[in-house]
Parts: C-alpha cells; sequence; structure tokens
C-alpha cells in the first residue's frame, strides 16, 4: 500500500515537506532569552516579547539557556498531533525547525516525552532568513508541497516572500498563535 503511495505522488510529481518550529509551536518551555546592555546587565524576555523586540543600540540577545536541557516543556496538543500524523505518513518528509543552536536535546526531549522520533535541525539565530534559507534548499531538492508551521509571523512572512519566486510551490502557512 505505502509502494502504491509513492508511486502516485511521483506521478502527480507532488514532493511533500512538513516544518514544525519546536519553541512555542510544538511546546512552551521556561527557556528565556535576555536582552543585555553594553553594561552586562540582562532582562529576560517572554517568547511574545522576542517576537516583537528590536534591539537598541549597545544591546545584543543572550541564548545560553537555549543550549541547556528543555525544563517545565508544556506539550501544545493540537500541534503534537500534526507533527504525530506527519510523522506517520512515510509520504512525508518532517522537519522540527528551531532556531536553537543544538539539535540533539529536541530530538531527545520529543522522543522521551512524547515518543516522537522526528528529524531536528538548528539554524542557530533568530534571523527568518535562517529558515528561508534551509526551506528554500529543500525546495531545490524537489520539494514543492510545503507545509509551515511556526508561531512568529516573521518567519512565516520571510518563507512566504523567499518561495513567491517558485510558481510550482504549494505552500501552507500556520501560525498557531492566530489558528482558529
Amino acid at each position: 500500500m505505502i509502494k502504491l503511495i509513492n508511486i502516485l505522488k511521483e506521478i502527480k510529481g507532488r514532493k511533500t515537506l512538513h516544518v514544525y518550529d519546536f519553541d512555542d509551536t510544538l511546546v512552551k518551555t521556561e527557556t528565556s532569552v535576555y536582552v543585555v546592555d553594553n553594561k552586562g546587565n540582562k532582562r529576560a524576555l517572554s517568547s511574545h516579547e522576542f517576537a516583537t523586540h528590536k534591539l537598541q543600540p549597545g544591546e545584543k540577545y543572550d541564548f545560553s539557556e537555549f543550549d541547556a536541557k528543555i525544563r517545565g516543556s508544556q506539550p501544545i496538543l493540537k500541534n503534537i498531533k500534526l507533527i504525530k500524523n506527519s510523522l506517520d505518513n512515510p509520504t512525508i518528509k518532517t522537519t522540527v525547525l528551531t532556531a536553537r543552536r543544538l539539535a540533539f536535546p529536541i530530538m531527545k526531549h520529543l522522543r522521551d516525552k512524547y515518543g516522537l522520533n522526528a528529524y531536528v535541525i538548528g539554524v542557530a539565530g533568530s534571523n527568518p532568513e535562517l529558515k528561508a534559507d534551509w526551506i528554500e534548499k529543500q525546495v531545490n531538492k524537489g520539494y514543492n508541497d510545503i507545509k509551515f508551521i511556526d508561531d512568529s509571523q516573521k518567519n512565516l512572512d520571510t518563507v512566504k516572500q523567499r518561495l513567491n519566486k517558485y510558481p510550482d510551490i504549494q505552500l501552507t502557512l500556520i501560525n498557531p498563535l492566530t489558528q482558529t
């Protein structure tokens, strides 16, 4: 049956990719991003504050907590179900694409907590272009049916803008924060 599904997809010329963000898309964690000023003072930002924060002159971000063991995670159940369905379908390449630098803690967490064996890529930065770069590389590998689920509207908008130049791409963008 699986071979038949694969053959039918190839005939239709569709290669499917589902991409999920981790923080605030699959789980909520107690991890903070800090803003450090030029005097070394730190202040924590919530994920929602970080999504719209603009650095002032002399400030930089500190993502050091994102390299540590994941703590205090609460699943976002509807998205955990979505990724499980994606992972259960062998015709879909499913990837967790995170701004975190290290992929292993996320892979381990998803496996140990939720029984999910997900492929995880850490792009090591919050610049939306990093996620757009990775997704565009997948388009260049032949993926043309793409679903991207991310809580950052900046990430979604950047991917949409980047992939606009590919007329054969079927792109579905989902922001779980605004989805009803």
